[in-house]
């Protein structure tokens, strides 16, 4: 999988510890526009997905956290791979902690119902929605996010590489079943 783009800070000389995560992230685009999830907390748009449980293989994973966030249902058999991220830096909840992450973005498809979704916690209280929006839109609306809560949502920086990687990229992404995205 070509690695979209490598994060690392370094800022975690003093880290003592290390916490490892893999998570998978949906590149779904329906009639032109890219469904993303949106916060009400910081504004910025992110791709449905997340940390992948043990035992559980990536696609499993994929389907699952996808349908929690958003309702939608991905079909496993359109499930191909786009790129990773991968992040180091200090850990925002634990200073003495190097958070150490690697994202799997995957392009699919998914069926025309929406189920409920199945937010944790943090994602309502996040206000956590889902949107279809053009790739401009959502680049434009996660640079003014990025301006303002870098700090706090130190992810808005790797969902913006990817919907730029999308976006410049593009010549790549009709091989990649991406023909949908209107430039």
């Amino acid at each position: 999988m070509k690695i979209i783009e490598q994060f690392d800070k370094n800022n975690y000389e003093s880290c003592e510890t290390e916490y490892f995560r893999r998570a998978v992230r949906a590149i779904i685009i329906k009639d032109s526009k890219i469904a993303l999830i949106k916060s009400i907390k910081y504004g910025e748009y992110k791709f449905p997905g997340g940390g992948i449980e043990d035992g559980e293989s990536e696609f499993d994973a994929l389907i699952r956290e996808t349908n929690e966030e958003t309702g939608l249902n991905i079909i496993k058999e359109t499930i191909k791979p786009y790129g990773k991220c991968i992040e180091k830096r200090k850990s925002i909840f634990n200073e003495k902690e190097l958070f150490h992450m690697e994202s799997y973005y995957y392009t699919c498809n998914v069926t025309t119902d929406i189920s409920k979704t199945n937010l944790d916690d943090y994602e309502v209280e996040y206000g956590y929605h889902l949107c279809f929006v053009t790739l401009d839109e959502a680049i434009e609306n996660n640079k003014k996010a990025f301006s303002r809560f870098q700090t706090q949502a130190s992810w808005i920086e790797r969902e913006l590489k990817v919907l730029m990687d999308l976006k410049y990229n593009d010549v790549n992404n009709r091989s990649n079943g991406l023909k949908n995205i209107v430039l």
